[in-house]
Parts: C-alpha cells; structure tokens; sequence
C-alpha cells in the first residue's frame, strides 16, 4: 500500500498526482472543499491526520500525559520546570497522540512516501514498519527554508522584524541588557503585572483602573507588551534590566534532570514514547538557559521593589508564569486571569493562583464544566474595559472579518482564505457592504494583502485589511461581523453586531465555539456554504433563548480584598 504523507507547507501538486497513491494523508488541515479537489486529482482518499482529534476528550487525556511529569525537575526556587515548558510542547504532544491514532489505521509494513522531510515519517515507520521515502530533494529543503523565511521577513512590519529578532537572537537579554539602566527603587508597595504581549498588558491595565489609589507595576518581557497609554496608578517598566548571569553548575543538573525524566516518561506511556520520536523532549524544547535567565530577571524585581501582589493575565506563557509561581512561593498574594474569553489551558495546566478572575458567566461555566476547575477557587470579576458605545447610523456599511492565526491550530492559511474570500466578498456585494478584514494581534497587514493578491487577484483592492486595537470607529462602521472563535464575538454581541461563527474552522481542542453558542453568543455556521444564507437568517433572526454571556464587573473594595489575600469574595460558589 503506497501512502502519501503531505507535509503542511506543501500542496498536491502536479508532480505528486502523476503518481498512483492508495491513500493521501494531509499533515496539515484544509477546508471539505480543498480534499474533494485532491481526491479528484489522486483517485484515492484524501484524510488529515486531525481527522483522528476527539476535541474535548483529549484535552483530558493530555492532562493525564502532561501531570506524570510534574514534581521530576524542580529548581532551588521551587519551579517545576516540566510545569513550565510542558505548556510549550503540549501541541506536540497532542501531535504525538494524533500520530499514534492514525498508525493504528494504517497497515503494517506499508511504503510511505513523504514530500519533503518530516518527523511523522520516521515515527510512523518506527511503529508500522516498512520504508520511507523522501521525494523531496536537499535542494529543494533548503530553497524552501529560504522562501519561506524570506516571506516571514517580506510580509512583517519592523516592529514585528525587531521583535522577532529580540525572540530569536537575545532571548536571554545578553545585548538588550547592557543598554538599559533600571528604574531606581522607589520602596513603594506595588501590585505586580508581569506582561509579554499587548492583550496581557490590556487586560492587566483594565484592572489596576479599578483601584486609582493603589500602586500598581506593569512590567513587559517583551518589547510587544509595552502600553501606549497606562493610567497614572501604573508604573511601566523592562524586564531587560534585571537580566543578568546565571549559575552554570544549575544549568548542568537541570539538564541532567530532564534527561533522567525524558526517559522517565517514554516508559510511561506509548504517546510519549512518540513524542519522543518527533523531538518534543529535545533540549531545544526545554531552553533552561533562557528559562533561568527570565527565573532569575523576575527575583530581581522581587528583591528590588516591595510587591505586596501579583496578577497574571496570562499564566500559561513562561514570562507571566514564573513570576506567578514566585509570588506564591513568596506567600504573597496572587491572581490570575485570561485575556481572552475563555483559556482552553485550564483544562490542562496546573493552577498556581489563589483566586482566578472569571470575566463573565460564560467563562465560569466554561471553568467549572469544560475545565473541571475548582469553584472554590473562582472569583466572578470582570474588569472595567472601556465601555462600548455604538452609534448605529447610515455610516454603518462594513462587513467585518476578524481573522485569527488559523496555522496555529494546523490549518493551510491559503486553503482556508481559497474558500472563505469569494463567498465573503460575494456575501459583502449582496448585502451592499464593504468588506473588512480585522487582524488578530499576531498577523500582519502586509501578509494578508499578499493572500487577498494571491488568492482573489481581481478584487484584492475592493477589500480592507486593519490592524491594532478595535477602535469607536470600527465597530460604528460595523453592520455584519464574521469570526471563527474569536473573543471579538462577544463584544459584537454586547453592540448589537450580528455575528456569525465559521464552526468548521474552530481548532480541534478547545470547545470555544460550542461554549458561545450555549450562551447565545453568535450564531454558528457549519459549512461555508451557509455563509450565502445570512441575509436569509438576519431577516428572520429574533431574541434568543439562550443564556447570555454576561460580565459581572467586580466592586473596588471586593477587588482590594482579592490583593490583599483577606478573603475571595465573589466567590463563584456564592454567584
């Protein structure tokens, strides 16, 4: 049996459809649309390998996966490090276990054939047997690695360049710290708010809004996690100053200990062993040199300013997540919260906060019935973001797409933009609107305009593409709004914006489209095809029934107590 494994960065193409195949097997994700096309083109079945993904019920089995190496590699400062950059593999984990499915579907001793080098192939050999063969050449990989970073390159802003760098380059703050003076102690009580990314730092400023009179520290690991605007209870300041040199003799035995857990795990469990195989436990995916370095930057901040409390609005992330579990080593109070409006990880990380920040009744739901987290330790408080007004009036002509980063839930990028844009731009022609494109915070405006080129050349210039926050003017424009998962549906909703969800686009794992649909957010569409039926579906469009996701500002004091770790009042039990 001659079985095809299609690498996501390529597509099946001409020189793959000349041969005769008994299986095509996508390691990537396409849209129905795209895979009857190659079914056509190869006369055999063409399936993804996220075919094998069982959504919800994974996330539990990771859970399983990721706690047997908890407590294994823990540091004199009490971080478990497994902790740490398990959050960074689980992706692949998840891989490993989708890998492990489709072996079991596959016959023994059967002749893989992938286009280009890829560490599924090898796996897949190690548990069916049989050969692999390569058709892409070296050449080819390298021409490859140089388009494909030439394009990275092209298709990003500077400050997108300058930041990729900084990641790529001096992750440990080696160059960035030696032009950078700290900020002079103050001795002032603060609430720390580790931040790496804009959407953290917006979240986290929300809530130090919430109490002018208390002092509160924003500091950003990230040039991305700077603030254009903070109130003038914040302090910002850079994590790059308190970078420094770390122990080596520690940096040895934490290596040594990830070895010894390494094999720890591949005994415990077949996935593992898999994952292994796929280089998820390889010293380049547990970066303990960068990790003691930012360990070691965040207890100078502790030992230089007098941190009455941290809050992390992103307790997954490494930089907001080590100061996290600092802070509570420290017996000081913390707090933690998603920036978003659900957080799938939940789910399956380790919690290190006293109380966790609920925004709305959805996310409580999600916490206590998806999640399985303690309600004990849920509090119900929303932050005061900035109120939304919409003023509707005949300027309100757009057609707004707000896109997400659609590769990192192991989509083709173009394939899905081959399907979605000529229903969108038709769909925005019927309804005598212009179509926009809203950017998430991680894509860029020079990118999509290359894919509007590419892949809907005669109407790329008819189309919009913003970037950065959703401003007054946006949603005053806004008439009609479409998203996959995004959190944006939820302030559609509270403005009145019709909204539609692209369901069959959501990631394979977090069950956030199921979780807007029961509290009447949005109204889901199960096959691009529907997308013509909007107008139909606006017209007779009624209230729902359904429960609302509705936010439940916190009250000041309620807040103040939270920091101060006196009591964890709301609590959801009592809501």
């Amino acid at each position: 049996m001659k079985i095809l494994l299609l690498h996501p960065g390529d597509t099946f193409a001409h020189e793959y459809s000349n041969h005769q195949w008994d299986l095509v097997v996508d390691l990537g994700r396409a849209p129905r649309g795209t895979y009857e096309d190659w079914h056509e083109q190869a006369a055999c079945p063409v399936i993804s390998i996220y075919d094998y993904a069982a959504e919800i019920d994974d996330l539990y089995y990771l859970r399983q996966l990721l706690q047997l190496g908890i407590g294994r590699v823990v540091d004199q400062c009490g971080i478990d490090w497994w902790d740490i950059f398990s959050l960074e593999i689980a992706s692949r984990i998840q891989r490993a276990v989708l890998i492990e499915r489709l072996s079991k579907h596959l016959p023994l001793n059967c002749d893989l054939y992938s286009t280009r080098a890829d560490p599924v192939a090898p796996a897949l050999q190690r548990l069916l047997g049989g050969k692999v063969t390569c058709l892409g050449s070296r050449m080819q990989s390298v021409g490859r690695r140089l388009r494909r970073q030439y394009e990275t390159f092209f298709q990003l802003g500077r400050a997108e360049l300058l930041q990729l760098f900084e990641d790529k380059f001096d992750a440990d703050h080696a160059i960035r710290r030696r032009f950078g003076g700290r900020r002079p102690k103050s001795g002032q009580p603060v609430v720390l708010l580790p931040s790496a990314y804009v959407n953290v730092t917006r979240t986290a400023l929300a809530y130090a809004e919430l109490l002018p009179n208390q002092q509160f520290m924003l500091v950003a690991a990230r040039r991305n996690g700077y603030p254009r605007f903070a109130p003038p209870n914040v302090t910002v300041a850079s994590l790059t100053p308190y970078f420094g040199a770390i122990d080596k003799h520690e940096l040895t035995s934490l290596r040594e200990s990830w070895e010894r857990l390494k094999t720890w795990l591949i005994g415990r469990a077949t996935e593992l062993k898999t994952a292994e195989l796929v280089g998820c436990f390889a010293s380049g995916y547990a970066p303990f040199q960068w990790g003691l370095a930012l360990r070691d930057a965040w207890l100078r901040v502790f030992a230089s300013e007098r941190v009455t409390a941290c809050l992390s609005a992103d307790d997954s992330n490494p930089n907001t997540r080590i100061p996290l579990i600092l802070a509570k080593n420290r017996g000081i109070p913390t707090l933690a919260c998603h920036h978003g409006a659900l957080d799938f990880r939940m789910a399956i990380k380790v919690n290190h906060a006293d109380a966790y920040l609920a925004k709305s009744e959805m996310e409580l739901d999600y916490l206590k019935r998806f999640c399985h987290f303690p309600t004990q330790k849920i509090a119900v408080a929303a932050p005061p973001l900035s109120t939304l007004r919409r003023a509707i009036s005949r300027s309100t002509r757009w057609l707004v797409f707000f896109t997400e980063p659609y590769h990192g839930y192991g989509w083709r990028t173009d394939e899905v933009y081959r399907d979605l844009l000529p229903r969108l731009f038709s769909l925005a022609q019927n309804c005598g609107l212009r179509l926009v494109f809203k950017l998430h915070p991680f894509e860029s405006i020079k990118r999509h305009r290359e894919i509007l080129r590419r892949v809907i050349p005669k109407n790329a210039t008819q189309i919009d593409v913003l970037a950065g926050p959703p401003t007054e003017q946006l949603w005053n424009n806004t008439r009609l709004a479409l998203t996959v998962q995004s959190s944006t549906a939820l302030e559609c909703t509270a403005l009145g914006i019709p909204v539609f969800l692209c369901a069959w686009l959501r990631d394979s794992y977090s069950g956030y489209v199921q979780q807007y649909a029961r509290f009447g957010t949005g109204h889901v569409l199960e096959s691009p095809e529907q997308i013509a039926d909007i107008p139909q579906v606006l017209e007779k469009r009624e209230k729902s029934s359904h429960q609302r996701a509705n936010s439940a500002a916190i009250d000041s004091q309620d807040f103040a107590q939270l920091l101060s770790g006196a009591c964890f009042l709301p609590l959801a039990s009592n809501a």
